[in-house]
Order: structure tokens, then sequence, then C-alpha cells
């Protein structure tokens, strides 16, 4: 729709495409950082009286109901809220504004307004109805009726426009300064849309459902966009680590990407990034719940429940009518529990609350947990006696608190779900009796944190009906010392210390600013990233500026994925990698010129470089990282140390070791070398090649040691060769034959053994008098001082500079650039 600004604290509707909304300068000190917060649904309640007046309320039972502690862990920010506002009623064009207004006024809430037919397809359609299974590892590989589930990409669609809504409201809002909170999974692909225009802001994520295996994950058919757009975060947050560790599998597996770790932190290096991955769960407000105890709407309540089940041991639960939830299960074990325990016919209650969700209800399912309710209550109830107790509604506050207090044992049975509050919040609310008792799903993320808690698995009815019994006849002194531990655990682990913890780090969050361009998703944060001090993109001006002026000149290009498309060690891409034709062609015409020195360092054999340069004399090349080289117009190939001189007793036990990981690991193999062995994995399963390779690597360093070779590794690749010989003294021995030092350097390569000349080149030679342009391809950690995207920007570099040659008439480089482009 149209855009809004804000004039005196005024949102007005601006026809044209107006400058962003300044409202820190209305609502914020600019010493203070803004928190801007972005989730699906704004935690207001709206209504609307007969008379068409809107009144508004903070919802305390939104965030999954941590609300009220949300506020209250922000309330020493300034924060903004965007997300939807959640109402049934119609909003006309005319209210957009007025309810804005006051929104803002009030709340410092953003309200977007979605058409209804969009939202349906972007929360019960791709929300709902994909992700959510997904995630919960359900999926519908068919329909109710059999038939195969077809993806409907105009789903996936309508799920981006929505997120690039959010994205444009969160820009019009941002200041230099500000924090971006994102939550949950409708809003994964929301940091792609802002790191486009938001170069080196710290944006945060947090997901409140599990993350899938990378099994299931692989399911869905924009995987990669959605790891793509998560990973532009600076901070991404999950509640376990059973959740990280299968989103860590997924960016391997899927993305090919290496996770790290350093002193406990977690990450993940992206697109020239390091994503900081965090663990750690959100909590409850203990302060609402204790107090609600005392108040007289709650005791009310109580006090009913506990003259009408007096005398029985209450079994509680409170779950959404959903599959995931399990509460047939439940159903099936208290009905297994009563048919092989007859004494507790009459002495157990189970009250269950079932709250509907509209977007996720299954008739299937509705029809299932009451026909067996219903047959609970006929094969066991009495006149006197109801065993199970259905309520098919919604709960409020001060209800669900009573519940929990009349509850002796809350019983939850999901067979797939998050983090789970409602543990906490029974714990809180019966603190002062000390009697209250846990059984719980292990599925349940809290389950493993509360130690009073019997984690059992909710498929096996004997046992979870076994565990009743247990309950039932536990020591009271053992419930409430259990109880304590626990209750003491929930306290220390509140929404407001989650807050201000996942803040912290947001804060600190190393992000850089990129002024010049966008580089794509992917882009997020990285405490590596101080590595990257003076790293910039390479100014192809700037290399022809001083290309002209130079009369002496030195090109180093690495082979693989410098002058080939791929660095891949894939097995046939690696057979096949062969330099792009305009690469060799740019190649061949600025050798013709003899102001123009060309070596190509690569790790591949003499062999395989004979092929593709043996008709170009005029070029220099070395194989095998410089222990082969052949000079300029010289068509001898000469070493750099004789062969016959080196103790190559080594080979044959690194071989034998290599051999047996080959056995081991599935897609790798072992690329032989006339002084050095290279074991590829890339074809092989991702976790488990970086696994192979790392404990292969430890033990080659463990038998090699006090030899003259070392071990050093890539993306893909593991690699064994002499200490003494590399791409760096292969540079040293290329100046060392140069009549006079170059007054102009290009050095480009793309992996760990291109280092060795970058390093060479920044130690050795005078910047007074050679300019050096040392450059890496791919945005990655790197001693060069600059950058390249990709393989393509290194043959349309060379080839400007050959059109800077054959275009005399051409003076600037700006002109050389326009001429190009």
């Amino acid at each position: 729709g149209q855009a809004m600004e804000i004039s005196d604290g005024v949102f007005n509707q601006s026809a044209a495409g107006e400058s962003r909304i300044k409202v820190i300068e209305r609502i914020v000190d600019q010493a203070e950082r803004v928190l801007i917060i972005a989730l699906y649904r704004l935690p207001i309640i709206s209504q609307r009286d007969s008379a068409g007046n809107w009144s508004f309320d903070w919802d305390d039972d939104a965030l999954y109901s941590t609300s009220v502690g949300f506020r209250k862990g922000i309330s020493s920010r300034k924060v903004l809220w965007v997300g939807i506002l959640n109402t049934s009623f119609e909003v006309s064009d005319d209210e957009v504004p007025l309810i804005r207004k006051e929104l803002f006024d009030k709340f410092q809430c953003y309200p977007l307004f979605i058409p209804k037919a969009t939202l349906t397809k972007f929360y019960q359609g791709f929300c709902k109805g994909v992700l959510w299974p997904i995630f919960h590892t359900v999926n519908h590989v068919s329909d109710q009726n059999g038939h195969s589930s077809e993806f409907d990409d105009g789903l996936w669609k309508v799920y981006n426009e929505v997120n690039e809504i959010f994205a444009k409201a969160v820009i019009k809002l941002y200041e230099v300064g500000a924090m971006i909170w994102i939550h949950d999974y409708h809003l994964m692909v929301l940091p792609g849309y802002l790191r486009k225009q938001l170069s080196g802001a710290h944006i945060g994520f947090f997901l409140h459902i599990p993350w899938p295996s990378s099994e299931a994950y692989r399911i869905l058919p924009m995987r990669e966009k959605i790891l793509a757009g998560l990973l532009s975060s600076s901070l991404i947050g999950f509640n376990l680590f059973d959740y990280t560790r299968h989103f860590l599998s997924a960016c391997v597996r899927i993305l090919n990407v290496q996770q790290e770790s350093s002193r406990g932190t977690i990450g993940i290096s992206y697109g020239g990034r390091h994503v900081v991955i965090r663990v750690s769960h959100i909590g409850i407000h203990p302060e609402r719940f204790s107090e609600a105890i005392s108040t007289s709407s709650v005791q009310e309540i109580e006090s009913r429940l506990r003259e009408k089940y007096k005398g029985k041991f209450v079994l509680g639960g409170i779950d959404d009518l959903d599959f995931i939830k399990g509460i047939s299960l439940k159903l099936e074990a208290f009905e297994t529990l009563l048919e092989s325990i007859p004494k507790y016919r009459n002495e157990v209650v189970l009250y269950q609350v079932a709250v509907p969700k509209a977007a996720r209800v299954q008739e299937r399912i509705r029809d299932e947990i009451r026909n067996r309710v219903k047959t609970i209550n006929e094969r066991f109830g009495t006149p006197d006696h109801i065993p199970v107790e259905y309520v098919e509604n919604d709960i409020p506050f001060a209800e669900r608190v009573a519940l929990y207090r009349v509850t002796d044992a809350l019983f939850l049975t999901p067979i797939r779900d998050g983090l789970n509050l409602i543990p906490y919040e029974y714990l809180i609310s019966t603190e002062d009796s000390g009697n209250g008792q846990l059984i719980l799903s292990e599925f349940i993320g809290c389950s493993r944190a509360l130690s009073s808690a019997l984690r059992l698995n909710p498929w096996s009815p004997k046992k979870l009906a076994d565990s009743i019994d247990f309950v039932i006849q536990r020591d009271p002194q053992e419930v409430k010392g259990r109880h304590v531990a626990d209750t003491n655990y929930v306290k220390s682990h509140t929404t407001e210390k989650w807050i201000e913890s996942f803040l912290k780090d947001l804060e600190t969050a190393n992000e850089p600013v990129q002024n010049v361009l966008y580089l794509g998703l992917g882009l997020g944060i990285g405490k590596r990233l101080v590595e990257f001090a003076g790293y910039s993109r390479l100014s192809i001006a700037e290399v022809l500026k001083s290309y002209r002026s130079s009369d002496r000149r030195l090109f180093l290009l690495d082979y693989d994925g410098t002058l080939t498309s791929t660095a891949s060690s894939s097995r046939m891409e690696h057979a096949w990698a062969r330099p792009h034709d305009k690469a060799i062609g740019n190649l061949q015409r600025l050798a013709e010129d003899r102001r123009n020195t060309i070596y190509i360092l690569s790790g591949r054999t003499t062999e395989i470089l004979e092929s593709n340069f043996g008709d170009f004399r005029a070029i220099g090349v070395a194989a095998e990282h410089g222990f082969y080289y052949r000079e300029p117009w010289d068509p001898e190939w000469k070493t750099q140390k004789n062969v016959e001189l080196l103790d190559r007793t080594w080979i044959e036990s690194v071989h034998k070791i290599m051999q047996s990981y080959t056995r081991r690991t599935d897609g790798s193999y072992i690329e032989v070398k006339s002084v050095g062995l290279v074991w590829h994995y890339a074809d092989a399963d991702p976790e488990f090649g970086i696994w192979q390779a790392k404990e292969m690597q430890q033990h080659l360093r463990e038998v090699l040691r006090g030899t003259e070779v070392e071990v050093i590794t890539g993306f893909g690749w593991l690699q064994v060769r002499y200490r003494a010989i590399n791409k760096g003294t292969m540079v040293s021995r290329i100046l060392g034959s140069m009549l006079q030092e170059p007054s102009f350097v290009l050095c480009v390569g793309d992996d760990r053994t291109d280092e060795d000349m970058f390093s060479y080149l920044d130690d050795n030679l005078d910047p007074t008098k050679s300019t050096v342009f040392t450059c890496t391809v791919g945005i990655q950690p790197s001693l060069a001082r600059y950058y390249l995207r990709h393989s393509d920007e290194v043959v349309n570099l060379l080839g400007s500079l050959t059109t800077n040659e054959l275009r005399s008439s051409v003076s600037s480089p700006e002109d050389v650039k326009t001429a190009i482009l």
C-alpha cells in the first residue's frame, strides 16, 4: 500500500514514495539503541464496539504466554513492535491511519494491514500447512484421500510477499545503531530481505519451535532459500541444542558450509561472515503466576474444583487440539491404567483441556479424541464419578492457574514439541504447596531441564500407565524436594533473563558495514570478521589506474577456483575443470605485452597444466604448488628441489592411512602427486566427511611429527606436502628471477594454499616501490587485501586490462569501465 511517514508524532498518508520514517527523533535519545521487534502478530488485543470505536490493550498471553515477562525484560529499552493487528474485525482504509497513530502513541506498535485472503494463504496455507508439520516431523506425503501431496508454489510466493512487506516496514523504522529482533518461523526469510538494504545492521532471529532433522527438512523444495535467509541474521537462537544440531546439519548438508566452535560459541561461516548460533531457552514471568494465586478470581475457581474432586488424584493436561500434542496417546494410557488397576477407576480423574486452533484443528483428530473420551467414561464412569473431564475450549488465565493448583500431576504426551512452558507455569503455580508432579513426554524440550519429571515415550501406553501409578504412590517428601529444585530452576531462568542475555549477544555482535554493494543472501555477522580489517572488494578502476602507470607488471594466478569455474573437489568436477575460454584468451593477449610477466600457480600435476597451457610459452606455470615450474619462454620443467634428495619414505605410510579412511568413507578418493598426496571427500556425506578429515588430520600429524612435511586442509580436501615447498617459496623464486622488482603485482587465489602467496608478498615487497593487489576469490577470512566474488569476476578483470591496452583512446579508468560495460 501507500508508504507511511511520521510528522510531529502523527502518521500521515503519503502519495509518493517518501523518505524513511524518523521514528528515532521522536521517541529516543540518539545515544540509546532502538530495538525493533518483528513478529507475526502484535501482542495487542483489539476490540471494536457497536459504534465503531476501537480499544486496545496488551495481550498477556501473546508470545507463547510470555508477553508480560517479555515486556518487562525490554522495559528499559526504547522498543518498536512490527506485526499484523490480530483482529477479527474488518478494518476500513479510513480507519488505518487512526489505528496506526493510536497504537504507535500508546504502545509503540507499527501495525501491518494485509488482505485477509493473503493472510489465509500465508498463515494457514504455508506456515501451518507446510512449515509447521515438517518442523514437527509430521510429513504429509499423501492427503486424506491417499493421493500424493503436491507442493503449491503459490503459497511460497505469498510467504515471500508477506516477509517483504515486513521488511519494508522495518527498513522505514530503522536508523543506524538500531537492533532488529525477528521471532519465529513465520518470518524466516525476513533477515535476507533486510540484509539487502541494511548492511551492518544487528539482526537477531529466534525460532520458538523445533528445527527438524536434516532428512525431514530436506523435503522442503525451498530449503536452500530458507537457510540462506536465516543466515543473513547476525545471531540465530534455538531453545535446545538438539534443534541447533539439526540446523547445523542442514546447513552442512544442503549449503555445504562448515560449522565452527570456539570457547563455547557455535557458528557458521557463510558468505564471508560468521553467523553466531545461540542455544538458550525462553522462560516465563514467575511473578505473574505467583501473584495470581491470591486473586479472588483464581481462589473462587480453585475452591470449586477442589470441592468437586475432593479425595481424588487429579491428572491435568492443557494442550492445543493438535495431532502432535498426543492427546489420544494420553487417553489410551489412562484407559490402560484403569483396565490394569481397578482401584483407580473411582480415585483418579484426568482433567484434559484441548484448546482448538483454527488453523490446525483436524476433524478426524477431534473425533478420535471425543470418541476415546466417550468410551472411557462409558466403560469406567459411574453416576458419581466421571474419569475424564474433557474441555474443548480456550481456557482463561484465572481458570488455568486454578486448574494447575488442584492438579496433583501434570500429564503431557506430545509426540513432538518445542520447549512447552506449561510445566514451568504449573511449578510456579504450585510452589506454596510443593505437591506438583510431572509426567512428560521425552519429546518436550523442557523435560530435560526438570529433574522431577518422569520422561517417557508417549507411544508406550503401558509405561505411561505405570508412571501414573508411580507418581500416585511417590513419597511426599521426595516430591517436595524435587519440586523445590525445579521451581528454583524456573525462577532463575526467566523470560527477562533470557531477553537480557540474547540482546547482550546481539548488541556485541561484530557486524561489518558493506557500503558499496549488496553481496547477496547469506550476509550475516561474525566474531571472525575482525580478520577482515582493510578487506574490501577489488576495484577494477584502481587496478586499471595502477596497471596503466606501470611498465613492470607481475601476474600470479591460481588455477582451480580462480581461472576455472569451480574449486570443488567433487571427483568429476575436479577431473574436468578447465579454464574459461575467455580466461585463456585474456591471458594470451596480456602475455603479448613484454611488460607483463604471468605465472599460473596450481596444485595440479605437470601433465594437466601442460595439456592446458603447453601451447602458451609466454606464460610461466608452477605445478604441485611450485615444486615443478616452467618459466616463460622455456619449455623445460624444473624443480625447486632435487627429487632424489628428498626423504620420500613417508609417502607409503601416509598412503596406507589415507586408503584406510577411503575404504570407510564412501565418495572419497586419493589424488597421488609426485611429491604429495591429497585426500578428497567432497562427494562423501558432508558431516561424515568433515569428521573423517579431522580424525585423519590428527592421525597424520602424530605420525608425521618431526618430518619435513605438513598436513593442510581446505574445502573438501586434506593434503600432505613438503613444508618448505609451497606457492610462497615459488613466488620468492619468481621475484628473484626478475631483473627489477615489479611496480605492479596482481595475485589472485581462492583457498588455503594461496595464503602463502599473499603472506609472502605482504612481508617482502616494498609498498613504496610496488603496488600490490592480493585478492581472494570468494568472501572468506584471508590474508588478501581484496576479494572478488567469483571466478567470472577474475575473467572480467583480466578482460578489462586487455581492453585498456587495446583501446588507447580511452584515457581514464572510469571511461574503461564504461566501455567495458
